[in-house]
């Protein structure tokens, strides 16, 4: 027998997969375990995307740097990411919630509060729940179901050599964020620090992106980036059998986010490929259909940054500096249990 903590997060993640007894087409189910979302089709032309997320306190939340409201719109944000990520739709969820006795009503109403308001932004509802008690740390969990076209959800197998690696948003912001509180406790509510925390507290959908960019045709492969860059890039390309070959010219600047890693006295560029629950999308765009891509990001209004490419070299994840020089790049992301 094996601790969690001797495995690590996705060790025990591919091992309850591999002793599931997962369905196959026949009962409707395209997609199980293993990728960002499950895809099953409820009827033809439809595919039903489930998702799921929990958030355990002490580790995804504290009292003292989140209000309640705000946490539960974070809580949904993790949820459509993931359903942004198969360009689907979110349509219905429900929230379960294990909380102490001493727990007070407004809290738990204003979580709530915050989870309906964020999905009917996405035009989502919440259709159910489940409340218990529990004796140890806090938890909130929430079950999210979208739809999708059938042909045009997207999987992280999808990419191909040469399609270019892009990312919306600023990737590592929330890291960065995380990184200010531990080492400066209050003084990371400094005006200065606020883009950082507000990139944590309150990420942005990306659903209605995501579904532009599914009609456009441009988009190979995709995965949300919810545990780093490094890291969810490296289960992207590992998905697809590619390896990566990133910029360092590629990464726009980000004057708030290297005034960071100065104040922690770290690399600007490792803060952005570490671990950091974003909720950005990290995409496998068509060369030849970029243009079309760029276009319907800018109209969004959501930051586009083309990273590298993806090479036909698996398992290689690499970086390119201002030299030319080629350096690997960790595959480290969040990992719940080290």
């Amino acid at each position: 027998m094996a601790r969690l903590r001797d495995l690590g997060e996705f060790e025990a993640i591919r091992r309850l997969i591999a002793r599931a007894d997962v369905p196959g087409e026949a009962d409707g189910v395209r997609v199980g375990p293993g990728d960002d979302a499950a895809i099953v089709r409820p009827e033809p032309g439809r595919d039903l995307v489930v998702t799921t997320d929990a958030f355990a306190a002490g580790r995804h939340w504290l009292d003292e740097w989140i209000d309640p409201e705000a946490l539960g719109a974070r809580l949904v944000r993790a949820n459509v990411s993931d359903v942004a990520a198969m360009a689907a739709r979110p349509r219905w969820a429900t929230l379960a919630m294990g909380l102490t006795p001493d727990r007070d009503d407004a809290w738990v109403g204003a979580v709530e509060s915050g989870v309906v308001a964020a999905l009917a932004a996405d035009g989502a509802r919440l259709v159910g729940g489940n409340l218990t008690a529990t004796a140890g740390e806090e938890w909130l969990a929430l079950t999210l179901l979208g739809d999708a076209r059938g042909d045009h959800a997207w999987l992280r197998s999808g990419a191909r050599p040469g399609d270019l690696v892009v990312a919306t948003g600023h990737p590592g912001r929330a890291g960065a964020a995380i990184a200010l509180i531990r080492a400066l406790g209050e003084g990371a509510r400094d005006a200065a620090w606020r883009p950082l925390l507000e990139a944590w507290r309150a990420p942005a959908s990306r659903v209605d992106l995501a579904r532009a960019l599914a009609a456009g045709r441009a988009v190979t492969a995709a995965i949300d980036v919810s545990d780093g860059l490094a890291g969810d890039l490296s289960r992207l390309a590992d998905a697809s059998g590619l390896g990566v070959r990133l910029e360092r010219r590629g990464f726009p600047a980000d004057d708030v986010l290297e005034a960071a890693a100065r104040k922690l006295g770290a690399d600007a560029f490792a803060l952005r490929l570490g671990p950091s629950d974003d909720y950005e999308l990290l995409l496998a765009v068509d060369p030849g259909r970029a243009d079309v891509a760029a276009v319907i990001a800018r109209e969004a209004g959501v930051p586009w940054s083309v990273l590298g490419r993806f090479i036909e070299s698996p398992g290689v994840l690499e970086w390119v500096d201002e030299d030319g020089v080629r350096r690997p790049i960790p595959k480290d992301g969040f990992d719940h249990f080290r």
